[in-house]
């Protein structure tokens, strides 16, 4: 069941994803009174309903991109690092052994959860090995996102433990405000050489930055292969923390997003929103 706190906030995330929304036509969906929808709203959001508005405008995403070429030519000059430990610090990629992928899992013990949160529902699924899936819940349920996951690996072991798995949601909780990570998630992925370069080039776009696919696809040392990096995008199986959401399409168009475009603009809106914060504060 989502909780009526995320739940407030949440609709009005989507009111203002849509266009501008009076502030206090906000707090009276939610059934606040105006200081206490705007604190309600910043505490989770880590921005105002003001600063979120407007991130979204078109122009403020035009800007991005122009400002993504400095940190897309740095981004090539370091290289992309090896398969673990990559920019963030936070996250990894470990893809399986060619004889555990063979194996087609057995003897992995895959446990699963649901967790609510900003953006809504969320599946995830880890093991020892990491985190290997991560999902917005849509139209599917918990139990189908499960019966697809484990067609990847049949012969593992599939089993719900919202307990083990309970400091992981709450990182990712955490995360999804806007807060500094506190520890770190490692991911147990496997895919092809492009796929993996890929998501790794996806690990390096800062938060509050955006890029076209062409400039993805420079970045993940693949210039000529724009539709196939596309295709390695829309492939993601980890929502938001390998963020595919941060990249758009050249005329600065949010476009399609795997779990939802509404979906998107938020993600985008908070991460640009929350950049321009931390840089006024910074200059203050």
């Amino acid at each position: 069941m989502n909780s009526p706190r995320y739940e407030r906030v949440r609709q009005a995330l989507e009111q203002l994803s849509q266009g501008p929304v009076p502030l206090q036509a906000l707090a009276d969906a939610a059934g606040q009174s105006l200081f206490h929808f705007q604190r309600s709203f910043v505490e989770l959001a880590g921005v105002t309903p003001k600063e979120f508005e407007q991130a979204l405008a078109l122009e403020r995403a035009k800007q991005s991109l122009r400002a993504a070429e400095p940190v897309l030519d740095a981004a090539l000059a370091a290289g992309l690092s090896g398969p673990s430990r990559l920019h963030d610090l936070f996250l990894s990629v470990d893809g399986m052994t060619p004889g555990e992928f063979k194996q087609a899992g057995r003897g992995l013990l895959i446990q699963w959860t649901c967790v609510d949160s900003l953006l809504g529902l969320v599946w995830l699924a880890a093991s020892a090995r990491g985190l290997h899936r991560l999902a917005f819940l849509q139209d599917d349920s918990p139990e189908a996102l499960v019966q697809a996951a484990a067609e990847q690996v049949p012969e593992a072991r599939w089993q719900r433990d919202d307990a083990a798995l309970r400091p992981l949601a709450e990182e990712l909780q955490q995360r999804l405000a806007g807060l500094k990570p506190s520890r770190p998630i490692g991911l147990a992925l496997s895919g092809t050489p492009l796929r993996l370069k890929v998501w790794q080039a996806l690990l390096r776009i800062p938060e509050g930055q955006v890029l076209s696919y062409t400039q993805l696809a420079r970045l993940a040392g693949a210039p000529q292969a724009v539709r196939a990096v596309a295709s390695c995008v829309a492939a993601n199986p980890i929502a938001c923390l390998i963020p595919c959401h941060r990249v758009i399409r050249a005329n600065a168009e949010f476009g399609e997003y795997r779990w939802g475009p509404q979906r998107k603009r938020t993600l985008l809106g908070l991460e640009l929103a929350r950049a321009d914060a931390r840089s006024a504060s910074a200059q203050v």
